[in-house]
């Protein structure tokens, strides 16, 4: 801090002398004419205007004969430094700010009646800590990998605030979850190059995925373990666990001996279904029946496809794990697949269903999850009264047959009533479904019927793996819905979880429910459609006030490009009904729910 004092300028020859004021080798001079005016100082920020003993702030005229005191005041501005180590101990960051002494002057200033005082600043930099503090810092945090001593240097060094990496960690290498590599397309079918319709016996032009045996239908890439890494703080950070993906091989297929390809047993139609960390690929094979399903051929049930030349005739059933193709009409009969049905022929008071096989099991969901949930408890207890030091191992030489039966008698007596229920339920469902569980069901009574015979925890622990993936399976959504493609339905019910397509003329006193769309592109006349999404109906119901119902859910829309009187529409809550004969309406639910409708060409 220092002051200026006045002084005077030189008197130029003559008397009459504007008032002036100027700073000249860092000294104020002032001059005005006897008795005024004076001329006028106006402070600024970084000093202080003392006039005759008195700051003064503001603007003050001055004459030679005051005492005028510029006390110019340095500034002194804090700084700080301190060492953070980052979430993940990967980085060491200095946070640093300078101190800095700001040191003024008043700048020399030519003659001015106003003069406004300025200041000349200059700024010296203090380092906030020494090397030592910084090594007794990092040491304090553990800070011992990685350091970069050039950003120490820098840091001590620093002129403006700001933060740098003083140290850096190794990152671990993450590993790679294990993958599955399908060699076939998922599509249930895939299209045919123009020029090869002729090949094709479906409307539409579609081969359907096929594999012959032998060949490679998928290949795991197992899990690669990553790299670990190091903290600045010199520990070790390991990597995450990879996830693993369990490939097994289902009927009509086998796992290679290293585990890591699936291989087509038999030709057919290569599937592949993923449950919880598990993918299991199969081959469905195609069962070619050349005539007619009758009497004489009998019930048709298959675990792959079926293609039906002829028709199926009154009280026969086809049933099939895969999709189903049938050249010729079905008449009072029952047709149920897992996946897609198409029918050439008409259909005559019959039923067709599409869904998977899962769908048909869910009605024996309930007592399944119940005896699953026994049966760990079961498994549990097993395993710890087996290890118990209490219990003799003498009398388990031939098997843990008493162990099994103790348990069976004294605590889980309901077991046996479960397993019983369980084989009721699932021997009602159509054969279809029974494929892959009439094993299991085979060995749960005998864990309840001949305890004595099971040998060991692991046939257990097989029974209750066994039982848990099943339970998985069935309350698993569906990844595919199964659509059916028919021409023509009379007194008919069409049941499908996905979409339904009538391509011919149409349907009469029918029953169509799709778990997603419905296409009729020639008339539905009396009975009812269920949809869960939209609807397309070219002729709905009949002159002669046929009743004819529609229902769909909201955000789907109906479309209709002739309708007739007594025929309604439900969407979501609202319900829209024909009192005359209409062409081109579409209706859906607008935004507040309410029911919208326009007209469209017919």
């Amino acid at each position: 801090m220092e002051s200026l004092k006045t002084g005077a300028l030189e008197q130029p020859g003559e008397n009459g002398v504007a008032p002036r004021a100027a700073v000249i080798n860092g000294q104020l001079v002032i001059k005005h004419p006897p008795g005024g005016p004076y001329p006028v100082i106006v402070p600024c920020p970084g000093l202080r205007l003392v006039v005759n003993g008195e700051e003064r702030s503001e603007p003050t005229p001055v004459n030679e004969k005051d005492r005028v005191e510029i006390i110019v005041l340095d500034e002194r501005r804090e700084g700080y430094w301190q060492i953070k180590v980052s979430a993940d101990k990967q980085e060491a960051l200095l946070q640093v700010k300078p101190w800095v002494l700001v040191r003024r002057q008043v700048r020399d200033l030519p003659p001015a009646r106003v003069l406004y005082l300025e200041v000349l600043e200059h700024e010296e930099f203090y380092k906030p800590f020494t090397l030592e503090d910084l090594t007794r810092e990092m040491g304090r945090q553990g800070i011992k990998y990685g350091i970069d001593w050039q950003a120490c240097a820098r840091g001590l060094e620093a002129s403006t605030e700001g933060t740098l990496i003083i140290a850096r960690g190794q990152p671990p290498v993450p590993g790679k979850d294990a993958t599955v590599e399908l060699f076939f397309t998922t599509q249930q079918k895939v299209p045919v190059a123009v020029g090869e319709e002729e090949t094709v016996n479906f409307r539409e032009r579609f081969r359907f995925t096929a594999v012959e045996a032998g060949m490679v239908l998928a290949r795991k890439h197992p899990a690669k373990v990553g790299q670990p890494g190091k903290a600045v703080t010199g520990e070790i950070i390991v990597p995450p666990e990879p996830r693993d993906i369990q490939m097994t091989a289902g009927s009509g297929a086998v796992l290679s001996k290293d585990g890591l390809e699936v291989i087509a047993t038999i030709a057919g139609r290569p599937v592949a279904r993923g449950v919880k960390g598990r993918v299991v690929i199969s081959v469905l094979p195609a069962l070619m029946h050349p005539g007619n399903v009758d009497i004489t051929s009998g019930n048709i049930s298959f675990t792959g496809d079926v293609m039906i030349a002829g028709q199926v005739e009154e009280g026969m059933s086809v049933e099939a794990g895969g999709n189903i193709y049938i050249e010729g009409a079905v008449s009072r009969a029952m047709v149920r697949a897992g996946g897609l049905i198409e029918v050439r022929g008409n259909v005559f008071s019959s039923l067709l269903a599409a869904g998977s096989t899962g769908v048909l099991q869910q009605k024996c969901g309930a007592i399944l999850a119940r005896v699953a949930a026994i049966l760990e408890q079961f498994v549990a207890a097993a395993t710890q009264l087996f290890h118990h030091p209490s219990f003799k191992k003498d009398d388990l030489k031939g098997g843990i047959g008493p162990l099994v039966l103790l348990l069976l008698e004294k605590k889980f007596c309901e077991l046996p009533a479960a397993v019983e229920l369980l084989k009721k339920e699932t021997y009602s469902l159509p054969a279809i479904s029974m494929n892959s569980s009439t094993a299991l069901i085979n060995d749960l009574e005998r864990l309840v019927r001949t305890p004595l015979a099971i040998n060991s925890l692991e046939q257990l622990e097989s029974m209750l793996k066994e039982i848990i993936t099943w339970r998985d399976e069935i309350n698993t959504p569906p990844q595919g819905a199964s659509d059916i493609i028919i021409h023509y339905a009379i007194n008919s019910t069409v049941i499908a979880t996905g979409n339904i397509k009538v391509l011919g003329d149409g349907c009469y006193h029918s029953r169509l429910q799709a778990g997603k769309a419905v296409a009729v592109h020639g008339v539905f006349r009396g009975g009812e459609i269920q949809a869960q999404g939209d609807v397309y109906i070219k002729e709905l119901g009949s002159r002669t006030g046929t009743s004819t119902r529609v229902e769909t859910q909201a955000g789907a829309t109906v479309t209709i490009d002739h309708a007739f009187e007594n025929t309604s529409i439900r969407i979501g809550s609202r319900q829209y009904s024909f009192v005359q004969e209409e062409w081109g309406v579409q209706l859906w639910l607008d935004r507040e729910g309410n029911l919208a409708r326009r007209n469209i060409p017919a």
